[in-house]
């Protein structure tokens, strides 16, 4: 009886887990505002995948050239639902990237803040090299001497690498716009198993461009 029992609940579990992974029944994200200003995360439109994050707060860190974004709440779901942070498409029209490209938040254990982490494809360090580079070439055109060409492309460097209002001129977002967004994905409770041989299939070990061009 206990047997049937046990097989019975793991089957509804199953069942339950399948539903909301395939969203036949409602998955509820516990989110919660760390900041008055945080905006609950929403679909655009009744459909999409992804649900629009938006910035409240940003910084500029300069020892890694980046972004720093804050979205100001904090997820929490269901164990085997996991959070995944990805670009939005109108990204195309900044010059930026998602530092780790899709982002993963462990939303059933983790209850920190959502931050996201952007980079400009063009260091502003590199920026600033051919800022000094140009600064060179236009002295030397103007007949300066050597010296003082230098001195001036020095000059050129330091304001733009180290003026923090050109670090965020160039910054890819403003504080209120949206982001990214966050898609709740299910996963499995993964075990690895060490074997001696894999199953046999018609591709084998054939790697990069195993079906042709």
């Amino acid at each position: 009886m206990e047997d049937n029992y046990n097989i019975n609940t793991n089957i509804k579990d199953f069942i339950t887990y399948a539903n909301k992974a395939i969203g036949h029944a409602p998955l509820v994200i516990k989110v919660k505002k760390l900041d008055p200003r945080a905006v609950i995360p929403t679909y655009a439109h009744e459909g999409d995948v992804g649900m629009d994050l938006t910035a409240i707060s940003m910084e500029y860190d300069k020892g890694n050239d980046m972004y720093v974004y804050h979205t100001g709440i904090a997820i929490e779901s269901d164990y085997h639902f996991g959070t995944f942070l990805f670009p939005r498409s109108s990204n195309r029209r900044t010059d930026a990237y998602l530092c780790n490209h899709v982002g993963i938040a462990d939303s059933a254990i983790y209850r920190g803040e959502i931050i996201l982490c952007f980079k400009n494809r063009d260091s502003l360090r590199q920026l600033a090299r051919e800022s000094q580079l140009v600064e060179f070439m236009n002295q030397i055109q103007m007949g300066v001497g050597l010296r003082e060409a230098s001195v001036a492309s020095v000059a050129a460097f330091s304001k733009m690498f180290r003026d923090d209002d050109v670090a965020m001129s160039l910054a890819p977002y403003e504080v209120g716009d949206r982001i990214a967004q966050m898609v709740v994905l299910g996963y499995p409770n993964v075990k690895i198993m060490e074997v001696e041989e894999l199953s046999e299939t018609e591709r084998g070990d054939k790697a990069f461009g195993s079906s042709g061009k």
